[in-house]
């Protein structure tokens, strides 16, 4: 793995946490479970993370048999 895509995970990871912590209302307020569509959301941008990722690799690949 490349240092950007490293970089790219870590910052994915830490907004999914703040998102989490701000949903739920964990360490500051009555804990409130999520929502479908956090659940979606957090899904979603994982997924999304993990095409581009698989997209650019494939790229990449492309760019070096040419």
């Amino acid at each position: 793995m490349s240092k950007n895509t490293v970089i790219a995970i870590l910052v994915c990871a830490l907004i999914t946490f703040a998102a989490f912590v701000g949903s739920t209302g964990l360490f500051y307020s009555d804990f409130r479970p999520l929502r479908n569509r956090d659940l979606f959301a957090y899904v979603g941008a994982w997924i999304w993370l993990a095409y581009m990722i698989f997209s650019a690799k494939k790229s990449a690949k492309n760019k070096n048999q040419s």
